[in-house]
């Protein structure tokens, strides 16, 4: 593919979970899902994407885990954990005004893309539902403490996490 086509496809960025819902806290990660063109397989996500992503200044760590139920590659930047998830849309290019809440996104998509999507439109919709955004943050990060004080916070080990 030119190198001009190639950049005229896009891909846009989408932050979910703590950071977007403006939780976050020291130490906690940050959550991004690649949302790319139909073009753009999985296989470019771990074998582009990730080296690239090793040679970038500030990079620390990466792992890939190709093979996990929502496929994702882990890396510290600057000293913050930075977790990426891939999503490949039925587009030919991505849309810099994309959102993700339309369902017709989800058409003709892989389990494990629709899988990906799910944290930023979760998030999404908590934010668009939820009556009062700052007494929200305010009970969730109140919960969060509560659940990291007894040890019960961790999405990975089936505990509560976001």
């Amino acid at each position: 593919m030119p190198d001009a086509v190639a950049r005229a496809s896009g891909g846009k960025i989408f932050t979910f979970g703590s950071y977007r819902l403006g939780v976050h806290g020291p130490g906690d990660d940050i959550d991004c899902l690649l949302a790319v063109p139909k073009h753009v397989s999985r296989d470019d996500f771990f074998t582009t994407f990730l080296p690239m992503l090793q040679e970038a200044r500030g990079v620390t760590e990466v792992t890939g885990v190709p093979g996990a139920y929502v496929p994702i590659i882990k890396s510290k930047i600057s000293g913050v954990e930075v977790d990426f998830l891939c999503a490949r849309l039925d587009l030919p290019s991505i849309p810099d005004d994309l959102e993700l809440a339309d369902d017709n996104l989800l058409k003709n998509l892989d389990e494990r893309c629709i899988r990906s999507l799910g944290g930023p439109r979760v998030t999404d919709e908590i934010l668009r539902l939820v009556p009062n955004i700052e007494v929200f943050r305010e009970a969730l990060r109140c919960i969060k403490l509560w659940a990291r004080s007894r040890a019960i916070y961790s999405k990975t080990m089936g505990f509560l996490g976001g």
